[in-house]
This record gives structure tokens, sequence and C-alpha cells, in this order.
């Protein structure tokens, strides 16, 4: 297709330029009024030549021509004329190429070297094209012809002589786009461009298998910048389908987008660093008309300054219709095989045939201006080129209705190579600590498991821990990768980036969803190790003796069942308590996103402001850049509520964790919590009164006694207030507490779908709570034999890696805390894991809808939903694992 249309227009400019022009890749920018009075404008290579000797320049400016007096002896356009002077008394025929004699009526002027106006009409050749013998005559012009200016003319034989033998008249059959054909010599649309050889063409391909060369030349060293913003200057030579020059003209205002908008819109476009996209619906028969759509050729060119003087860049189109071999070179990936040219059109509504008006309409179905920054880093850019794809539409479909979808869009590229040498550097080194990391994780929860060899448990939590610290990794450089590019793209004053595309693009979003579904296992392995947790509330109530006694010779007096039911349901309460307000961050951050316009910040252009002008054309979003801007508006809302609640919140209005613990105190219940099966966390709940089942009165007296230090201090030490510890415990403990459980689960299990009234379950739970009781507490009271602990603080090392590095295989031991370890075991100590799977779903969230408000809803439901499976399956492990009955559990 694209073929026949070069055809057309090679032939008919044939006729005009007389010379081929050289491959530079370069012009100076010249314009027909940048020449003087000697010199014209040679429209083929868009430059002021000097007039040979005896010429002068043309009216229009676009050819030189023989003076007065002189005729031609050669003319083949522009410089190419040679002029000789006319004997003595003769003047310059019409055709410019004879010297003639004026006829006696208009006689020979020496001051014009002209012959004076006839009174008629000046003839020099008769109708059948002899010369005149005289040279020149005056006549009035006879039957079946008709004047033309100064001369007479007649109808060749597809044309009619109006009746007023005034014109001729073409056949509606011979009529093309203004043109006037023989029935015999309408174009042969199918003949192949090979057969077309003129001796002068204008350049219409760049030399073939030279398409890299081209692309990678940096002779154009324009340095481009954001402050002050730089704008791509192209420049088009425009010409008529019958090879009329129509002059150099900017592309601005709409001239190469089919598509219609404000000039202002249009023009964003040539912003340079601006990633434009624009595309439109267009009824398809608005094509055929010429009036809004000529038919006109366009040679492209890059307007730049260098060495202080204007030039201009031939840019090279890649037209991916284009045939060669029966082959579209053109699509596909290598330049070094593509065929670029120098020649394109909008619309062709008149050379699809000999049909007024022509049965198909070609036109541009897209235009990709491709701009590649070089390596330097210094604003350069290599030679920018189009890609440029055409479609044709059928008369018959357009006066159904059909529209047409044009689209234009404007595409920077930098060199990824290097990038991703670094990417895929980063990501495999920060990788493999990830895994390490990962492994020694898991190594430690052997330890604490007590797991004597690797097993499936142990890979399994291994996986796990590895997905945890992998997400973290990738989070750290597909953000840091994002943060980098908004923050460097926005500011850059020369231009030494642009966003990312292609692989690389794919790469980095890859990543980012790998850190979000991996955070996902993560927090579901939060989730599972929490909801299993070995729980149990030690009550150190003892019953009071009433005056009796039995048989046993034990008191027989009670103990309160209702403090442990208490203790039980505050602990549910705290199990997904946060200390980050997930309303107030949902809210914060969609404000600052939506309301306040930060995600303005993400469009893919140099403007970096917040509020943008509405009728400014706003570049497409980029994901990496909303990811970066969320991300950290999440994160920063996130911190600065953490702050607020760690050092404000909890110190001046409520502190929900410390006040368990001394909730726990006022109960006389301490909470023994086995996170693994060596492992855990204590809270030391005794009174310092030995009870707490009293009346109010006396609770009085007992809160007074302490205010007042009248009574011993509550840690588990003597003389100490430490309350909280991580236990590091004996292989016996487990094993005796599992032998107690056991004949528990047991029952329950039988109990599935056993029928009503059954109470063994209720009475084995029943005898294991009080065994339980009576075997922790006396551990804890140093009071067994064979099984006893020791208290101490961690050492450093032992802090900082967060393991234990002492065998308590024999004797347990109790580390000192910093008062509120144990919320490990629920959400509030796990705070940074939560956050950042809630910005990791909130970006994904994004990522899909591209829409912050959809993501806040979505977020704050899935949070709200989590929030609901992690406290069922904690209350259940409460009420399985403390032996509470879970209708206590409210």
């Amino acid at each position: 297709m694209m073929a026949v249309i070069l055809l057309i227009a090679s032939v008919i400019l044939c006729l005009n330029y007389g010379q081929i022009v050289a491959q530079t890749e370069y012009i100076p920018y010249e314009i027909p009024s940048s020449c003087n009075t000697t010199q014209f404008y040679d429209k083929l290579v868009l430059k002021c030549k000097p007039c040979p000797e005896n010429t002068t320049v043309s009216a229009d400016q676009l050819n030189c021509e023989c003076r007065d007096g002189f005729k031609y002896l050669t003319n083949f356009g522009g410089d190419n004329v040679q002029c000789e002077k006319c004997p003595l008394n003769q003047a310059r025929s019409q055709d410019g190429w004879r010297c003639v004699n004026c006829p006696p009526t208009a006689v020979f002027d020496p001051a014009t070297l002209k012959c004076n106006s006839c009174p008629d009409l000046p003839v020099e050749r008769e109708i059948d094209g002899s010369i005149v013998a005289s040279g020149q005559e005056c006549r009035v012009c006879t039957d079946s012809t008709f004047r033309v200016g100064n001369r007479c003319e007649r109808c060749t034989a597809y044309l009619s002589l109006t009746p007023t033998l005034t014109s001729c008249q073409c056949p509606a059959d011979n009529q093309k786009g203004g043109l006037c054909f023989a029935s015999t010599n309408t174009p042969d649309f199918n003949v192949p461009l090979s057969t077309c050889q003129p001796d002068s063409v204008p350049m219409l391909y760049y030399e073939e298998g030279n398409g890299d060369r081209i692309l990678e030349d940096t002779s154009q060293n324009t340095v481009y910048t954001f402050s002050p913003v730089s704008f791509l200057n192209f420049q088009v030579a425009r010409y008529s389908i019958d090879g009329q020059f129509l002059g150099v003209s900017p592309v601005t205002n709409g001239l190469l987008q089919l598509c219609t908008d404000t000039t202002k819109r249009l023009d964003a476009a040539y912003t340079f660093g601006t990633y434009y996209s624009q595309s439109c619906s267009i009824p398809a028969i608005d094509l055929w008309d010429q009036s809004k759509y000529p038919m006109e050729f366009y040679d492209m060119y890059l307007k730049f300054t260098k060495n202080g003087a204007e030039q201009m860049y031939k840019t090279p189109l890649r037209i991916y219709n284009y045939v060669s071999g029966g082959s579209t070179v053109n699509r596909g990936s290598d330049a070094q095989d593509w065929q670029l040219v120098r020649r394109f059109f909008m619309v062709d509504n008149v050379a699809s045939g000999p049909v007024d008006p022509p049965e198909y309409v070609r036109y541009v179905k897209s235009i990709e201006i491709i701009v590649r920054l070089t390596e330097n880093g210094d604003g350069t850019v290599y030679p920018p080129y189009f890609n440029i794809e055409y479609d044709q539409v059928s008369r018959t479909s357009a006066n159904e209705g059909t529209t047409i979808s044009p689209t234009f869009t404007v595409t920077y590229w930098m060199t990824q190579i290097q990038f991703r040498r670094d990417f895929q550097i980063a990501t495999g080194t920060l990788s493999t600590l990830g895994v390490l990391y990962a492994g020694y994780r898991a190594w430690v929860w052997s330890k604490r498991a007590g797991k004597l060899a690797i097993d499936f448990g142990t890979i399994l939590n291994f996986i796990f821990f590895a997905a945890g610290s992998l997400a973290n990794v990738f989070f750290i450089i597909s953000f840091g990768i994002a943060f980098y590019f908004l923050v460097f793209y926005k500011d850059q004053d020369v231009l030494f980036l642009f966003h990312l595309r292609d692989l690389a693009e794919e790469e980095w979003l890859a990543l980012f969803g790998s850190a979000f579904a991996l955070k996902a296992l993560q927090i579901i392995h939060l989730i599972i190790i929490q909801c299993t947790a070995d729980v149990f509330f030690i009550d150190w109530e003892r019953p009071r003796g009433s005056g009796q006694v039995s048989d046993t010779k034990k008191p027989t007096g009670t103990v309160s069942i209702w403090r442990t039911y208490f203790i039980a349901n505050e602990w549910n309460e705290i199990q997904t308590t946060r200390k980050v307000n997930h309303i107030f961050q949902i809210f914060a951050v969609v404000f600052f996103l939506y309301v306040v316009g930060f995600e303005n910040v993400a469009t893919k252009d140099p403007n970096g402001s917040v509020i943008k002008d509405s009728s400014e054309y706003m570049a497409a979003m980029s994901t990496m850049f909303r990811y970066g801007i969320a991300a950290s508006v999440y994160l920063i809302v996130g911190v600065v509520q953490w702050i607020f609640f760690t050092f404000i919140y909890e110190r001046f209005v409520e502190d929900s964790i410390r006040q368990f613990v001394d909730l726990c105190s006022m109960s006389n219940i301490s909470v023994f919590v086995m996170a693994h099966a060596q492992f855990g966390y204590y809270i030391h709940g005794r009174s310092v009164h030995g009870r707490a089942d009293t009346n109010m009165k006396e609770m009085f007296e007992m809160m007074k006694r302490e205010e007042e230090d009248l009574c011993g201090q509550r840690g588990l030490v003597p003389n100490t207030d430490n309350q909280t510890f991580m236990m590091s415990l004996p292989r016996k403990l487990r094993l005796k507490y599992e032998q107690v459980m056991l004949p528990v689960a047991l029952e329950n299990a039988g109990a599935v779908g056993a029928p009503k009234g059954k109470s063994s379950a209720n009475e084995k739970q029943v005898e294991a709570y009080s065994v339980i009781n009576r075997f922790l507490s006396a551990f804890i009271d140093h009071s067994l034999k064979d099984l006893d602990y020791v208290v101490k603080d961690k050492t450093l090392m032992e802090s900082i890696m967060d393991t234990e590095f002492f065998d308590a295989s024999e004797k347990g031991i109790f580390y000192n805390d910093d008062g509120h370890s144990f919320d490990n075991c629920i959400f509030y100590g796990n705070e940074g894991t939560l956050l950042l799977f809630d910005t990791l779903l909130f970006c994904i969230i994004d990522l899909i809808t591209t829409n912050f408000v959809l993501a806040g809803v979505l977020t704050y439901i899935i949070i709200e939903i989590i929030a609901i499976i992690r406290r069922s399956g904690g209350e259940k492990n409460l009420a399985k694992k403390t032996l509470v009955d879970e209708r206590f559990l409210i």
C-alpha cells in the first residue's frame, strides 16, 4: 500500500525537482523569507541558493528564471538554469526557449526588452503546435479554440468544449483529485515501485539496512532540560499532491493529530519529557472531506540550534505498512532491518483509485514519536523518529456509520542496560541475604520449638520466613526504585533519566507484585502462629477455709472462676489491638492523595505540581510514580501515628497493654504463653496481697496499701517490679504439659457428634485445668524438684539477634524484657509487618483500579476481614488452650 503512495508521489514530484538530495543528517534552518533578492529557495533541500548569471528569482522564490531579453538554453529548475541573450530587437518567446521578432502592432521596447502589448492576443504557435513563421503575431482565437490567458487552446481528445466556447470540461469518469486523466491514462495502482526509475527524485528513502546507524547519530547535540522546560520543535516541509511546495510549518495546533482539542492540549505533545497519549473516535465519512483533510505530503524535521545557528535535522520515519520482499520489515525489532523513509501523509482521500469520490481512504491509524536519551547523561538525545501505521476504510462502511480511532503518542526511552544490571545485582544480593536470614530465623524457630533435626515443620516454617524476608527485600527495592525515579525524574534540570519501560518495567512490576504476595504469606503465617499458641491463665487464688474441715483435711471453700473469665475476655479483646488506627490511616491517606491532590504528581511529565490547571493536558499516570507517592504517604501517616501513639497517647491517655498487666495483678492471674514448644512469654500477675477474690471494701483497702507502699512489689523476683518475661523452657515442662492436655484433646475429638448429655469431655477439661494450674504454679514458685528456672537479662548479642544462646534443656530461663514482649503474640507487637502489608495492599489495589478512593475502601474492608479472622481464630484457640468455655468469651 505504501509503495503505491510513494510511487505516485515520486512520479509527480519528478516533474518538478531537478536534482538528487544528498542524505546529510541536518541542514541549516531556512525558509523562503530567509533568502535575499538574488537567491531562490530550493524546496528539495530547504535552503537558499544563489541564482546563476543572467537569471532572476521567480515570483514564488522557488526557482530561477532567465532575465528579460534572455532565452533558456537549459532549465532543470532551481539553479540548473542557463540563459543566452537574445539578438538585438528580439524578445524572449512566451515559453522562454526562443527569441522572436515582435509583430508590427506590438513593437520591441528597448527599455524592457519585451514586445509591447498586442491589442488582441500574441500568438507564437499554431493550434497544431507549429511555430508561427513570423515569430509572433497578434490574433483573435478561431472556432473550436478558447482563450486561456494570452494564448489560444483547444480541447484534447478526452475533454469537451463547453457550449459557450470559453473552456473545456472533464468528464466525471476522468476526474481525480482535481486533475483530469485520459481514460486510458489513469494511474496504474498496481505498478511495482521498482519500475519507476526517474532520473531526478526527492529523497524518499534512507539507505537500506542503515536504520541502526541513522538512529544512533549524535550530531544533533541539543541539551534538553526540565528547568527551563524544553520543547520538541518539529517542522514539516509541506507539498501538495501535484508537487507544489506549500512551505515549512511547525507541527503545532494539531497538524499531525487527527483528533481535535484545545491548542494548549494539542501542543503539550511537544513539551519535552511529557509522555503524551491521545486517541478519539471520528466518523469515518469525515475523511472524504478534502477541505478538512487535504491531501499533502510531509517531510519531517527537528529544529535545533548548533554552534549558535538554527538547524533542521531530518527526522526518519518507520512506516509499519512498508513491504519489502513480501514481508513487513519495519515491524521487526532489529533497527538494522528497517527501511526508514522521509515522507508521509496524514489522509489520502485522492489517490486510492480513479473514482471520485474515492472508494477507499487511507489514513494514519497511529503515530508514535520516539525520543531516546543518549548514554552521556548530559541531556542530549538520539535522533527522534516516528512510528507510523496506516489503515484504510471503505466508502460503504463509512456511509454505514463506521468510526475510526486514531492515536497519537510521544514516548521517551533511555538505555536500560545499566539499570537492569544494577537491578539484578541488587535483587540477587539482597535476596541472598534475605534467604540466609530466613534460614537463621528457621534455625531459631526450630530451637525454640525443640526440634532435634530438620523435619517438615522446619522446612515449612523456613518457606514462610523466607516469604517474609524476601517480601521486605522486594519492597525495599521496588519502592526505592519507584521513589528514586519519581523524585529525580520530576526534579532533574538537565535530563539524565526517563521512565522505565518494556522488560525493565515488567521486572520492576513483577518485584512489586511478588512483594505483596510474599507479604500476604507472611501475614498468613503470623496469624497461624498466633492462633495456635498455647495460652494458660494461672490462678493464684487459694480457697479460704470456712471453719470446717473435710475428710481430706483441705479447706472446703471455693475459688471463683470469674476472674479467669474476665482476664480471658481482656486478652481476647487485645489480640487485634494495633498502634495504628486504620480508619484514620485510610482517611488521611486518601485525603492527601485524592483531596489535596498528591496523585497529580504521579503523571508522566515534568510537571511536579500538586495542583494543576484543568485546561492543561495531564499526562497518563505512571504505575511506578503512583506506587512511589502512595507508599510514601501511607508509610509517613503510619509512622506519624506510631510516634504519636507510642510517645504521647500511651504515656498520657491510655496504654492498653500495660493496663492488661496491671489488671492481671489486680485479678491475681498470671498469663503463661508458649508461642513455641519451648519458648514463650510470661506475665506475672500474682497479687502482692495474696488474694483478689474479695469484696469491694477489701479491694479498695488493698489498692490503698499498695499506693502507700505498705506491701511488697509486684515483680516475680522479690523487691523488683518486672512482671513480664520471655521464657526459654525445659523440654520436660513441655512434655508434662502435653501429657496433661492429651486426654482433653482426645475427649474433645471423640465428643464431636456425640449425643447430648455426654459430659466426659467437660469433666476431663475441669480436671486438666486444675492439674495444669497447680503444675504451672508450682513451676513458677520453684516447687518442682526436677523443673526449675532462673531469671536473668539477655545479653546484648541475644537481644540484637533475637535468640537465646544458653541451653535451657534442663533448667528454664526467664529473660527480663521491656515490659511488653508478650505483645509479639498479638497484632500489637507486629505493627511493622502489618503496616507494610497494608501499604502493599493499598498500592496493589490502586495498581489494579487506578483509584485511590476505591483502594482505600477496599483496603479498609480487607484489613477488617483479616482482623475478624484473627479474632475468631484466637478466640477458638483461647477456649481450647485455656480450657475456658467459649461461651464466656464475648
